[in-house]
């Protein structure tokens, strides 16, 4: 134990000794790290979380499933709601294309703003996603958060339009059925 003891008072004889020398390395090495870190560029992510009645926006792509699919698949069906025209779109809403010129340049926008968007899911609610942006601009990452947001809001709107359009159809047809059945049955009655 004395040994022990004794090689701990070396050892801090010996940094107390060179104290200086690990005070001017510590920042040297400091002020190098600061240096270094402040050529990084400054990154800025928007986020938002929202709930999507994920039975009715992908109820087109789930017809003829048998199985329900699990968080992974339902996020990556989420993902195509970020199709071209919709990616597009939401290009103009947040004001993206104000500096593009070039179809390549809007094709370059196009594809950085398909790896730039995330979409999770949580496991434990289905139907809630988390949307978010990268930037070096806050203010750009907030605005196409916020347009993704009323892309997806408006994608949701259309769906529930179309659902709504093809049941009262349904219902049209139906009632024109019964109608001719009707007047069939008074037919043969008379």
């Amino acid at each position: 134990m004395q040994e022990l003891v004794a090689q701990l008072f070396g050892y801090l004889l010996g940094i107390w000794r060179f104290r200086w020398l690990a005070v001017f390395v510590a920042w040297g090495i400091a002020l190098s790290g600061w240096l270094l870190v402040e050529q990084f560029p400054d990154k800025y992510r928007a986020a938002a979380r929202l709930h999507v009645d994920t039975n009715s926006v992908l109820r087109p792509l789930l017809q003829g499933l048998a199985i329900q699919p699990n968080i992974e698949q339902r996020v990556q069906m989420m993902k195509t709601l970020l199709t071209r025209p919709n990616l597009e779109k939401l290009m103009r809403m947040s004001d993206l294309d104000i500096k593009v010129t070039t179809d390549k340049q809007k094709d370059e926008m196009v594809d950085e703003l398909a790896k730039s968007i995330t979409i999770d899911g949580d496991p434990r609610n289905p139907s809630l996603y988390g949307v978010s942006y990268t930037h070096a601009d806050p203010s750009v990452a907030k605005r196409v958060v916020q347009s993704l947001i009323t892309v997806f809001i408006e994608s949701t709107l259309g769906n529930k339009r179309q659902d709504s359009s093809g049941a009262q159809s349904f219902l049209d047809q139906q009632i024109a059925d019964y109608e001719k059945r009707m007047a069939e049955s008074e037919k043969r009655l008379a």
